[in-house]
Parts: structure tokens; C-alpha cells; sequence
């Protein structure tokens, strides 16, 4: 058995004896949940030119010194610059233009007196009531990026921000790393597929779908392999399959038990093993093996178990894979509410409620910690990691808690 950094560090140097995934261009919205295979720079600045960041009049600003509600000045009105306009206007002292969000400014005008600022007199002329300085409700040529700055590296998660990003500046296509293709298979004749009739002794599959969802949500190309039920003949059949794949995962069967034949199957399928069990609570009856270019995970068939040690060792695969380096989970400081006993003498993932009060973090938690209650998992919305020497940990302490990346602190 061992220590879940040890069990990563085994992944991750297989993963660096892959052959590095191959890369394709693709047109801007295709690359949404892609990562980056190349790092972007900015061929232009961003705003190309200075531009009014409120609706107004553009001045020059020493022309409103002193202006106030009491003693308004008056400016003459020689245009108006709706967004879009071109940039050969030109300020003279004592004029103003009346400028809309995001048109350039004219030469020589060096800031905008909001809307609300002002009043009409007539066409030709304006009353402001405020005094403005140099560079007011403007914003300058490269405010936002400068011509030649990286802006998103290579491994970088390309979200909605940075479809955005690269549409600013001007990216019609972007190269990105091709998705992993992920196998799940199934095991346990007690599996249902949800929608059909459950007899006593059979539970609904909720692995192979809390896997498929994990996958997808990590930029993968999963497949559902289906339930291969606890005969080695169909398992074996099921993992020369998903053994076409970048990564195969199979659910339950990995442990001592007689129906438990994954470990078997796989090593008649020609997989080396990597190690088997893990010093983690839940998930110590989990396997890892390679097989040429694919990653073999067994993980346990109890949901949490499970899903937990996608978590842990999986993903940091599948981001290893695609060049991200971001896998670890964002932490926070919190007091916890309730003692937390440890006598598993393993690494405790501990599933926690995390509420403020008074500004300050609490950690509550969950009342069952068992590794088959997934009610754990919908509750919680941060773990504990308790080390396997530490037996217990007093309410009122100060512990580090991982936010859970699929919920959000409510």
C-alpha cells in the first residue's frame, strides 16, 4: 500500500513516457473547454486607440477648471463621435465634442465630462458642472494589452474569458492539444442502468455516469463501455476495447473479494501493474497499470471512492496529458466545528459543509463519512485531508480545506 503522493508521482512519470498528444487547429468557438498548444501574443494593442469610457463631451480639461453646479462653464459643441467614428477630429480650446462609449478621442482632447455632468443649452452649446483632469472617463491605446505581451501561455484551459480574449484579438482559429479519449467500463452483477425496473439485491449505475461527467468536465472524450456485470470473459472483452483509449477506467472489482476480477482480467489483457492499493480513506482498493500508450485506473465501486480517486489520480493524468499544470484544488483556512477522529492510519479524505460566520470560515462535517454514501458528496463542499499519523483533530482548530471544484460555497 501506498501514500496517495506516492501513487501520483507513479502516474504522473507514465504519463511523461507518453507520446505527447497531437495538435490541430480550430476555429475559435470549437476551441471552448480546449487547451492551448501555443502561447498568444498580442499582434496590436488593445484598445487600438484612445477611446471615451463614458457617454459626454469630450474637452480639454483644463478648460473645465473650477467648473462646478454654482458656476458652470460653457463650451462651444463643434461635433458628435458616436462608437465606431473615425479619428480625424480635432479639439480647439473652448470646444467640446459630444462623444459616446468606445469612439476614439479626438486629437488634442484629453478627457470626457460624463453626460449627467452636463446640460444642453442648445446644439452648439454645453454647460459643465464638473472639473475634469487629464485622462478622466478615458481609456488609453493598449490599456488592456500591449502589442507583443503574452497574454494566454500554452496548457492554458480555454473558458468563455478566453474565447474572449481571443477574439479581441482578432483570432479567427487557435491551435490546441487533441482530446484524450477516456474508456469506463462497469463491473458487479448488481448494476442497473437508471430508467429500468430495480429488484431487490440491484443498485442503479451511478458510477459510470459520475465518471463520464468527470471526464467530459476535464476537456476528455469519454465513452460508456456499459456494465460488464462480474463475468472476466465480458470484463476481458470490454477492456481490449476501452484499451484502444488514451485512459480506461473501470468501476469496482479491484479489491479481495471472489467476484472481484479486475486485477486478473487486466493482467490476461497484458496490463503491468503500477501498484494496487492506495493509503487513502475511502479509495485504498485502487489499481493503476499501463499498457503501451493507455492508462488503466481500477477504481473502487463505491461511489465517493470513486469519485475521489478520479480526483486524485486521474485527472492529474488527464491535465498531464494536455499540458495543464492548474489540477491541485483551490484551498481555504476554516475552523472546524466538530472533532474529526482518525483511526484508519491512512490519509482521510474528510467531507465538509463550509458556511461564514462573523467573516471567518467554519468546517462542519458531514454526518456520515462513509465511502457508499454519496448524499456525502451532494452535502459537501470541501474536504479535510486528516494525515494517516494524526488520530484525531479538536473542534475549534484552524484546518486547510480543498474546495470541492464541482460545487461552489453557498
Amino acid at each position: 500500500m501506498i501514500s496517495l503522493k506516492k501513487a501520483q508521482e507513479i502516474v504522473l512519470n507514465e504519463v511523461d513516457k507518453l507520446e505527447p498528444l497531437s495538435i490541430k487547429k480550430v476555429s475559435l468557438l470549437s476551441s471552448y473547454s480546449r487547451v492551448l498548444a501555443e502561447n498568444v501574443y498580442a499582434d496590436f494593442d488593445v484598445p487600438p486607440f484612445k477611446r471615451a469610457a463614458m457617454d459626454g463631451y469630450a474637452v480639454i480639461s483644463k478648460d473645465t477648471l473650477k467648473a462646478s453646479s454654482e458656476n458652470p462653464i460653457v463650451l462651444e459643441v463643434t461635433a458628435e463621435l458616436p462608437a465606431g467614428s473615425g479619428t480625424n477630429f480635432t479639439l480647439s480650446k473652448g470646444k467640446a465634442i459630444k462623444i459616446m462609449t468606445g469612439a476614439p478621442m479626438p486629437l488634442k482632447g484629453d478627457a470626457v465630462v460624463m453626460v449627467e455632468d452636463t446640460r444642453m443649452l442648445s446644439n452648439k452649446e454645453v454647460e459643465i458642472f464638473k472639473e475634469v483632469s487629464p485622462g478622466e472617463n478615458v481609456s488609453l491605446k493598449g490599456e488592456d494589452v500591449k502589442k507583443g505581451e503574452l497574454i494566454l501561455p500554452k496548457g492554458r484551459f480555454i473558458g468563455a474569458v478566453e474565447v474572449g480574449m481571443l477574439a479581441s484579438l482578432g483570432r479567427k482559429e487557435v491551435l490546441v492539444r487533441k482530446r484524450p479519449e477516456i474508456s469506463i467500463i462497469v463491473t458487479g452483477e448488481e448494476i442497473r442502468e437508471p430508467g429500468k425496473e430495480l429488484p431487490i439485491g440491484k443498485i442503479y449505475n451511478s458510477n459510470g455516469y459520475a465518471l463520464f461527467c468527470q471526464a467530459l468536465s476535464c476537456g476528455t472524450l469519454p465513452k460508456n463501455l456499459g456494465i460488464a456485470g462480474d463475468n472476466k470473459e465480458k470484463i476481458l472483452s470490454k477492456v481490449k476495447e476501452g484499451l484502444k483509449s488514451n485512459i480506461l477506467i473501470l468501476s469496482g472489482g479491484v479489491s479481495v473479494g471472489k467476484y472481484d476480477l479486475v486485477k486478473n482480467t487486466l493482467k490476461d489483457a497484458g496490463v503491468k501493474k503500477k501498484f494496487w492499493r492506495v493509503a487513502v480513506k475511502p479509495g485504498k482498493p485502487t489499481f493503476f497499470g499501463v499498457k503501451m500508450e493507455t492508462l488503466v485506473f481500477g477504481l473502487p465501486g463505491f461511489p465517493v471512492s470513486s469519485i475521489l480517486n478520479f480526483e486524485n489520480l486521474v485527472k492529474p493524468a488527464i491535465f498531464s496529458m494536455l499540458g495543464r499544470k492548474d489540477w491541485n484544488r483551490l484551498t481555504l483556512k476554516a475552523y472546524l466545528k466538530k472533532d474529526i477522529k482518525n483511526k484508519s492510519k491512512r490519509e482521510n479524505f474528510i467531507r465538509v459543509k463550509m458556511i461564514q460566520e462573523r467573516g471567518e470560515w467554519w468546517a462542519t462535517p458531514i454526518l456520515s463519512q462513509k465511502s457508499g454514501v454519496l448524499k456525502s458528496l451532494v452535502q459537501a463542499n470541501g474536504l479535510i485531508i486528516v494525515p494517516r499519523e494524526v488520530e484525531r483533530v479538536k473542534a475549534g482548530e484552524k484546518v486547510e480545506v480543498e474546495i470541492l471544484n464541482w460545487r461552489g460555497i453557498e
